[in-house]
C-alpha cells in the first residue's frame, strides 16, 4: 500500500517544475487537455490528504480554477482571451496556454520564459508586431484573388513554394503556407460566410429585389441561383444569396422552386414584406398566369414589382421584323451570316485564298465573325464585317466551283446585286435596337430611364417610315396610327440609310436592278419597320405606371415630375415607407420642392452623373439650421426606387460566372458548397483592384481557425478523400 502511495506521489510531483528546471510541456489533445491534467492532480492530492490525514503545508502554493482577466490585456497587449476563460492567447508566440493553475502567475511565467523572449526579440528585430499578422492576411488576399480571376484552388499547392523560391530574402514568404485545402477553407469558412451574413443582416431591415433564373436541365441537380439587389450606403449592389438547388422529377416545377426560395428566406428570418421587386425570365413557369413562381410570391406580398426580360423582347422584336422582311424579299441575313462564318471556320486554305483576294482588292484581311442565332443582335457586327469584305468575298465565291450546298448558296447570294442592298439596309437599321438593349444590360440602376428610352426607341422606328405630321399628332405611342397607309411615306422616301439609298440608285441607273426589284426591296423595308413597331408596342411595358413615376429620382428629369410621383411609391409600399397622412405627405412635399430647387452641379457629360451616389449623399444631408436630416423621407423613397430591377441581365451574369468556374477540368465543385462560396465572393469582390483589398479583422480571425475546423471535421477521413475543389463545409 505504501509503495502504491509512493508511486502515485511521484507521478503527481513530476507534473510540477523542479527548481532550476523548465516546466514540462503538457500536450493538448482530444484525450487529455491541460485542464484535465490539472484536475487529475487535484484529485490525487485530495486522495493523498485523506489517506494520510495531513493538510497541505503551503496553502497558497497551488491556486486552481483561475480564469482570464481583462486587465491582463491592458498590461500585456499581446495577451488576449483564448478559446475559453481558462486559456489565454499569446500573439507573439502564436499559441494558446492555460491560466487555470495560478492565473496571472501562469502568464508572467510564460512571458519570462526563454522561448517567449526569443520570439519577442525576433519580432522586434523584424520591425513591429503587426508583421506577425502578415502571413494570414496574405493567405486571405491570395485566396480571394484566385477566386476573382477564376483560378483553381489546386494552384495554391505550388504558390507557397513559389513564394519561397522567388523571395528567399523575405521574412514573410516562408510563413505563407496556404495550400489548396486551406485556401478552400478560407473561402468557405471565413470570407463567404461573412459576406453572406452581412447581406442577410441588410435584407432583414431594408428593401431588396430578388433576381433568379433556372439552369438548363442537364444535370442531376438544377441550379436556381438567388441574387439580391440592395442599397448599400452610396450605391445599389448585386449580391449572391443562395444557389437554391433542386433535384428529382419535379425539380423544374414552380412549386418546388418557390418552396426552395421561400425556405431560404424563412431560415434567415428575411421578411417577404421587404421584397419590392422580382427580376425573372419570361418562361411560363416563372411568369405564367396560373401556378407560377411570380404568382406564388405575389400572394406573399402583392406589392412586388414583377419585371420580365426586356432584353429578350428587343431580341424578338428584331427577329419578328426580320421574318417579315424574309417573307417579302426572300433574304435572311441570319442565314447568310451563319453560312459565311462556318465556311471559313477551321479552314486554313479558305482563309488563305480569302487573304489573296483581299490583297487583289487592296483591302485589309479580316476574320469573318460567327453569328449565334440566340444572340440576334450580334447580327449587326456580322453584317458590318461582311460588308467590309464584300468585294473580296464576291470575287472568292465566283472564282471557285464547289459542290457543297453551303458554297452554292453563298455563290447565289454574292451573285445577286440585291444582297449588298439588303445588307446595307440591316447595317443602317439594326443600330436603332442597340441603345435600348445596352440600357437593359447596364449594371447601374436605370429604372428611371426605361419609360423614356422605350418611347424613344419606338418613335425612332416610326420616324423611318411615317410622315412627320402624322407622328406629331399622337401624344402617346399607343395612339400612333402607324399602320394607316395615309400616314406612311412613299417607298422612295423611306429612311433606309444614306449609303443604302445611294447604292440602290447607282445599281438602278447601271441597269443591274429593275424597278420591280427596287419596289420589292422598299416593300420589304416598310414591312420590317411596321412589324418592329407593332411587336414592341405589344410587348414592352409601356403602360406600367411604376416606370412612369420612377423618373423623379433622375435629377435631369426632376423638373418634369411632381410630388405625386414620390407618393405613388408611398402608397404602393406602405409598410416600408410609413409616410402616411396629411402631415407626412406635407413633409414629403416640402422635401420634394427643395429637391427640385437645388442647384446640382452636373459633369461635362451628363450621362456620367451617378444617381445612386447622389441619393446616398442626400440621405446624410443635414439642415443647416435644425441639424436634422434634410431629405430623410425623400431619400428613403428614392433608395427603394433604385433597388427595383430594370433588366434580368443580372441573372445571366451569374451563369456566366458559373461557366467560368465549373469547367470540364473542374466539374466536381459542390453546387451548395464551394461553387456557391466562389460566386458569393466574386460578386462582392474587390475587383478591379483585388491586390489592394485588405481583409477585415473578423475574416482574419476566422481564417486562422478555418483549417483547424476542416481537420476536426475530417479527422476520420473516408476511403476516397475529396479533392480540394470539392470541399463543402
Amino acid at each position: 500500500m505504501s509503495g502504491k502511495k509512493k508511486k502515485k506521489q511521484k507521478s503527481t510531483i513530476s507534473c510540477f517544475p523542479l527548481k532550476g528546471q523548465p516546466p514540462k510541456k503538457v500536450a493538448r489533445s482530444e484525450e487529455e487537455t491541460v485542464e484535465e491534467a490539472v484536475e487529475e492532480i487535484v484529485v490525487e492530492l485530495e486522495e493523498d490528504s485523506r489517506e494520510t490525514g495531513r493538510k497541505r503545508g503551503l496553502s497558497g502554493a497551488a491556486t486552481y480554477r483561475c480564469s482570464f482577466k481583462n486587465e491582463w490585456s491592458i498590461k500585456w497587449p499581446f495577451i488576449t482571451l483564448g478559446t475559453t476563460s481558462s486559456y489565454y492567447w499569446c500573439s507573439v508566440c502564436r499559441q494558446e496556454n492555460s491560466c487555470v493553475h495560478q492565473g496571472v502567475r501562469d502568464v508572467s511565467r510564460h512571458i519570462e520564459s526563454k522561448r517567449h523572449r526569443a520570439k519577442e526579440q525576433a519580432l522586434n528585430s523584424a520591425g513591429s508586431v503587426a508583421q506577425f499578422f502578415t502571413p494570414p492576411a496574405s493567405e486571405v488576399k491570395v485566396a480571394v484573388a484566385m477566386v476573382q480571376h477564376n483560378v483553381p484552388f489546386a494552384v495554391a499547392d505550388h504558390i507557397s513554394l513559389l513564394y519561397k523560391e522567388c523571395f528567399k530574402d523575405s521574412p514573410t514568404a516562408p510563413n505563407v503556407k496556404s495550400a489548396s485545402t486551406k485556401t478552400a477553407c478560407i473561402i468557405n469558412k471565413a470570407v463567404a460566410p461573412r459576406i453572406r451574413n452581412g447581406l442577410v443582416t441588410k435584407m432583414r431591415k431594408n428593401p431588396f429585389t430578388l433576381v433568379t433564373d433556372g439552369s438548363n436541365d442537364t444535370g442531376l441537380e438544377k441550379m436556381n441561383p438567388i441574387t439580391v439587389r440592395i442599397f448599400d450606403t452610396t450605391k445599389v449592389v448585386h449580391r449572391f444569396l443562395d444557389m437554391c438547388t433542386t433535384s428529382g422529377r419535379s425539380s423544374g416545377t414552380a412549386e418546388v422552386i418557390y418552396k426552395k426560395i421561400n425556405d431560404v428566406l424563412r431560415e434567415n428570418n428575411i421578411p417577404w414584406r421587404n421584397c419590392v421587386g422580382l427580376s425573372i425570365d419570361n418562361a411560363p413557369v416563372n411568369t405564367g398566369a396560373k401556378n407560377s413562381i411570380s404568382g406564388r410570391m405575389l400572394k406573399e406580398n402583392n406589392s412586388i414589382y414583377l419585371h420580365g426580360c426586356p432584353c429578350h423582347i428587343i431580341h424578338n422584336t428584331a427577329r419578328q421584323a426580320g421574318q417579315r422582311f424574309l417573307e417579302i424579299s426572300g433574304f435572311d441575313p441570319e442565314d447568310l451570316a451563319v453560312d459565311v462564318g462556318y465556311w471559313f471556320k477551321g479552314s486554313t486554305n479558305s482563309k488563305g485564298y480569302s487573304a489573296e483576294f483581299c490583297d487583289f482588292h487592296g483591302s485589309e484581311y479580316m476574320e469573318t465573325l460567327p453569328h449565334i442565332s440566340e444572340q440576334w443582335l450580334s447580327l449587326e457586327t456580322c453584317v458590318t464585317r461582311i460588308l467590309q469584305q464584300y468585294g473580296p468575298l464576291t470575287s472568292y465565291f465566283k472564282s471557285f466551283d464547289e459542290k457543297q450546298p453551303r458554297f452554292r448558296r453563298l455563290v447565289d447570294a454574292f451573285s445577286n446585286p440585291l444582297t449588298e442592298i439588303y445588307l446595307l439596309f440591316f447595317q443602317a437599321t439594326l443600330p436603332v435596337f442597340s441603345p435600348l438593349n445596352l440600357l437593359f444590360q447596364r449594371e447601374k440602376s436605370s429604372i428611371f430611364q426605361l419609360h423614356g428610352e422605350m418611347t424613344t426607341f419606338i418613335l425612332e422606328l416610326c420616324a423611318r417610315f411615317m410622315k412627320p405630321a402624322a407622328l406629331l399628332q399622337s401624344r402617346q405611342v399607343h395612339d400612333i396610327h402607324y399602320k394607316d397607309p395615309l400616314n406612311q411615306l412613299p417607298g422612295e422616301k423611306l429612311d433606309v440609310g444614306f449609303t443604302t439609298r445611294a447604292t440602290l440608285n447607282r445599281l438602278l441607273e447601271a441597269g443591274d436592278l429593275t424597278p420591280q426589284e427596287v419596289q420589292q426591296f422598299q416593300q420589304a423595308s416598310l414591312a420590317f419597320l411596321v412589324r418592329a413597331v407593332e411587336y414592341a408596342i405589344n410587348k414592352l411595358p409601356l403602360k406600367e405606371a411604376l416606370l412612369q413615376h420612377a423618373k423623379f429620382v433622375d435629377v435631369q428629369q426632376r423638373a418634369e415630375c411632381g410630388v405625386e410621383d414620390a407618393l405613388y411609391f408611398v402608397d404602393r409600399f406602405h409598410e416600408l415607407l410609413p409616410f402616411h397622412g396629411p402631415r407626412e405627405h406635407n413633409k414629403v412635399s416640402e422635401e420634394f420642392l427643395e429637391y427640385q430647387l437645388m442647384d446640382i452641379p452636373m459633369p461635362q457629360d451628363p450621362s456620367t452623373f451617378d444617381v445612386e451616389e447622389f441619393w446616398g449623399r442626400m440621405s446624410s444631408t443635414k439642415n443647416k439650421v435644425t441639424g436634422l436630416s434634410q431629405f430623410a423621407r425623400l431619400s428613403k423613397i428614392a433608395e427603394l426606387v433604385l433597388v427595383l430591377p430594370h433588366s434580368s441581365a443580372d441573372a445571366e451574369r451569374v451563369f456566366s460566372m458559373v461557366g467560368l468556374n465549373e469547367t470540364k477540368t473542374r466539374d466536381s465543385l459542390a453546387l451548395d458548397g464551394t461553387l456557391s462560396s466562389i460566386i458569393a465572393v466574386k460578386m462582392a469582390g474587390p475587383e478591379p483592384h483585388c491586390f489592394k483589398w485588405e481583409p477585415p479583422t473578423p475574416i482574419l480571425k476566422a481564417s486562422k481557425s478555418a483549417t483547424n475546423a476542416y481537420n476536426t471535421h475530417h479527422r476520420h477521413p473516408s476511403p476516397t478523400p475529396a479533392l480540394p475543389d470539392e470541399i463543402s463545409l
